[in-house]
This record gives structure tokens, sequence and C-alpha cells, in this order.
């Protein structure tokens, strides 16, 4: 603009997002006898339910329907799912399907972007290679080859297996996410609680932990770059290979 020259205003649109908190509960009944025998068995129940509370959690963030829980990036509306390859055979994942879904990842999302996938791809990652002329390379080397751990990481971004995502050939087998474009709700963190009374005549002490959470994607729709044809997203996936 010129000098002396009027700004010209905009009035960006914003949309309203609703997270309400849904409880995420576990309960446990251990016997007196029990809690008197086993001294460390509070501690390690504790433990165990919270670890599985926060598998619950991560699965709802991953898979989650919104009903009751969080809405999952896998059913976001700005997801991108990048199509298989032609002739490509089922249950695999191919070098093409990872360079697809790097390039449709949002440029921003490089920095906080990470892969989640199935442990039952492990095979396909390691004998993943890429046709040059009859032959071809292998794309994914360990430094010290078969001698020594694989780096856990993907066109340089990091890998975490886990057991939410889906299996091998199914949507979500392996996803490609910026879980910082997610909003989280939650309030008070994980309440514990323990009674003696409910099950007084039965001898039997209850122990409780509720969290109240909600999530949701941030984003609504896939963005269409100011110059590019195809879509971005911080979160994409490559569709059934069945």
């Amino acid at each position: 603009m010129d000098e002396a020259d009027q700004v010209t205003s905009s009035k960006p649109k914003f949309r309203l997002i609703q997270l309400t908190l849904n409880k995420l509960a576990a309960l446990y009944y251990a016997t007196d006898e029990v809690l008197q025998d086993a001294a460390l068995l509070e501690s390690l129940a504790s433990d165990a339910f919270v670890q599985e509370m926060a598998f619950k959690l991560d699965d709802a963030i991953y898979n989650g329907d919104g009903s009751g829980k969080p809405l999952g990036v896998l059913n976001a509306n700005a997801l991108v799912s990048v199509t298989k390859e032609t002739g490509q055979a089922a249950t695999t994942i191919e070098y093409e399907n990872i360079a697809k879904m790097y390039s449709r990842l949002w440029a921003r999302s490089r920095s906080n972007a990470v892969w989640y996938a199935n442990q039952d791809i492990i095979p396909q990652i390691l004998t993943m290679s890429l046709a040059v002329g009859t032959g071809g390379v292998p794309v994914y080397l360990p430094a010290n080859g078969a001698a020594g751990r694989p780096f856990d990481t993907l066109m340089g971004l990091p890998i975490i297996f886990n057991e939410f995502s889906a299996s091998l050939g199914t949507v979500g087998d392996i996803a490609l996410l910026d879980l910082s474009q997610y909003f989280i709700a939650e309030k008070g963190g994980i309440q514990t609680a323990q009674s003696i009374h409910l099950r007084f005549d039965y001898n039997e002490q209850v122990f409780r932990w509720v969290y109240r959470i909600d999530g949701q994607p941030a984003w609504n729709t896939a963005l269409t770059p100011f110059k590019g044809t195809n879509t971005q997203s911080p979160y994409i996936v490559v569709a059934t290979r069945s």
C-alpha cells in the first residue's frame, strides 16, 4: 500500500468448538486379606489402572467416535486419506504410501508430527524398497544393519508403535499426526477414592479412579494451499489395502 492509504480491514471467521467433559472411570475390589498379605498390591493396582486409563484415552484420541468420549483424529473432518498404489497387494505398506503421506502433511506440522503405527507393520518397514530400473534399493536402513536396534524414525520423524492403531492393511494401521493440532479439556486430573463401606459385609475395600476429559481435532477441514493442488492436514492416513 502507498503512504497515507487507508488500511483495508478484514474479519477472520471462527467456529464454535464445544468440549463437554466425559467421565473415564475404573473400579477395583480387593479383600482385606489380600491387602494385608500383599503389601505392594495397592500401589501396583493403582499404577496398572492409571496406565490402562491412559491407554483408553490414547485410543479415544486416535479412534474415538465422539459419543461419550473424545472425537478421534481418524474421525476428523480434516483427515486426509492417501490412496493406495495401482496394483498394490493387500495388507502391505509401500514406500510410495509413506512418501505421499509425508507430502500431504501440513508444512508447519513437520516439527511436531509423529508416526503412529501398529507393530504388525514392522516387517513391512524393514523390507521396504524403492524400485530403480529392474531392481530396487532399501529405504529403511539402520546404521548397524541387523546388528543394532533400528532407528525408530521414518522420514526423519519419530515412529511410535502401539496397540490402538488398526491392523495391517486397514485405515489407521499407520498415521502421520501432529497432535499439537488437537484440543483437550480436562478438569482436576485423575481423582482417586477408597471406601470400606460399599462392600463392608464382604470384607472388601473398593478403589475408584475417575478422569473427566474431552477432546477433538482443532481442524474442521483440510487445507487447500495458497499454491498447489493437493490438500494438506495435520492428520494423514493411507486408504485400506485389502
